[in-house]
């Protein structure tokens, strides 16, 4: 649980005492003294905790640039049991349900599914929300939960610009994986969208842009520039000459939609059967449409895709644990010669005994690995962190530690690239049966924090794990 509230007892004891609770430790970062934290029951005639079960459009950004993360939510939404882990159904504004002013959330941090708990009080200016709102009115699942994610982000302030990787994250437990769109023909983008789906990834979005100016600009096609958008799904529509692929996409705004090809008022719908047209066509503005799938490849730039189901028996699961110490292990990066004096974390792919080629087929056992590496200090300021991959050879394998010239005569099978101001950096790589060490640095040496490593393998060749 978050800060050592437990939900069930302090509901227990405000039914009990037949008080509202007061979260006395939600961060109170908002300065504007037109805001009133007011109860949904004083704003709303009939407040209803989720309203006619969920959909992205219960999800339309406010005041605050919190798009990477209500990308998330509303891709969310289009997965039931995902979407029920975090928002727990057992709640209501009922005084006979048991109503007393508590809300709880969970949400993954740093290796664990933490319990959140708020209390129902949102900021205001003239009897209306002022951030995260449903099309509907009554409904408040979306606006509670991004009081939740403010709370453990360190309030309202922390979340006025972000990653969607982070978000993904938080709401999953996986691994968000950015692809770059230039890399990729539409084709392959399309495969990889829809196997996302069909392992019910979650995905989102966005448009890069050089020139801060033009963050929040919409372009001639609708689009919205440097803002994130949620993925939602993928489908292939029969036409009279052929086929096409779509992707179906939703502006957080809950407003401002796509407008070229396929969007919701164009011609190319015409030529679809009405019975695919009337489930497909999207003629209400809130923020969904279709694009073609060779549209958003151009029109796009990065598309952040975030496995949900990292935690089945298929993957392999490696977790670690550590800290940068000054003059201890904060060696800094490859370029330091005090480089081999970081933490290093052996593990090993496949077993010692398994043979690593097929005399009979000729190929060599490959594994799939996927890595991150996280900083869990909450702090303003981010250290800037990579992750090195090294084969160790069998020779090796005794000793506990690699020392400097092994590091100096050797580079690295696989790496996170040049050390990033972020939270977390991945690197993904395919790997042969034997042992592995991982390093973690900090551009600069002797640099302090803590950081959590997860390392997931998958067989190549048939997906089942030692």
């Amino acid at each position: 649980m978050w800060a050592g509230q437990d939900y069930h007892a302090l509901r227990t004891l405000c039914l009990q005492k037949g008080q509202l609770f007061e979260d006395p430790v939600f961060p109170q970062d908002l300065s504007d003294p037109k805001i009133e934290w007011k109860r949904p029951t004083e704003f709303c005639s009939n407040p209803k905790f989720i309203e006619s079960g969920s959909s992205s459009t219960d999800v339309c950004q406010g005041e605050l640039g919190d798009c990477w993360l209500l990308s998330t939510l509303s891709a969310l939404t289009v997965h039931p049991s995902l979407f029920s882990r975090v928002v727990p159904a057992d709640q209501s504004f009922s005084r006979s349900e048991g109503h007393s002013g508590i809300f709880h959330f969970n949400l993954w941090q740093f290796g664990e599914w933490m319990n959140v708990v708020i209390d129902d009080k949102l900021p205001t200016k003239n009897g209306q929300l002022m951030f995260t709102k449903s099309d509907s009115r009554e409904e408040l699942w979306s606006a509670l939960l991004e009081k939740a994610y403010a709370k453990v982000s360190g309030g309202y302030s922390a979340l006025q610009g972000g990653t969607v990787a982070e978000a993904l994250e938080d709401f999953t437990g996986g691994i968000a994986e950015s692809v770059s769109l230039s890399r990729y023909t539409s084709e392959e983008v399309w495969e990889m969208v829809t196997e996302a789906e069909s392992k019910k990834s979650l995905m989102a979005c966005f448009i890069q842009v050089s020139d801060p100016t033009d963050v929040g600009r919409v372009d001639e096609d609708g689009l919205v520039l440097g803002h994130a958008y949620s993925v939602l799904g993928a489908k292939e529509v029969t036409l009279g000459s052929g086929k096409v692929t779509l992707i179906r996409l939703r502006n957080p705004w809950g407003f401002t939609e796509y407008t070229g090809p396929w969007s919701d008022k164009s011609l190319e719908w015409k030529s679809v059967s009405d019975v695919e047209q009337k489930a497909l066509n999207l003629q209400k503005e809130d923020g969904e449409f279709w694009m073609l799938c060779e549209d958003f490849c151009s029109l796009f730039s990065w598309v952040v895709i975030c496995a949900s189901n990292m935690e089945s028996p298929q993957y392999k699961l490696t977790e670690l644990r550590g800290r940068w110490e000054r003059g201890v292990s904060a060696g800094g990066g490859r370029r330091l010669k005090s480089f081999f004096t970081n933490p290093q974390f052996r593990f090993r792919v496949g077993v010692a005994s398994e043979v690593v080629s097929d005399s009979e087929s000729g190929t060599e056992e490959r594994w799939t690995m996927l890595l991150e590496l996280l900083q869990t200090d909450r702090r303003a300021t981010k250290l800037h962190i990579a992750c090195h991959l090294y084969r160790v050879p069998e020779d090796l394998v005794s000793r506990p530690r690699l020392d400097r010239g092994f590091f100096t005569r050797n580079r690295p099978v696989s790496d996170t690239g040049d050390p990033q101001n972020s939270r977390g950096v991945t690197m993904k790589a395919s790997l042969s049966p034997g042992e592995y060490v991982i390093v973690p640095s900090t551009y600069d040496a002797n640099q302090e924090g803590n950081f959590y490593i997860r390392v997931y393998c998958e067989k190549a060749t048939d997906n089942r794990i030692n």
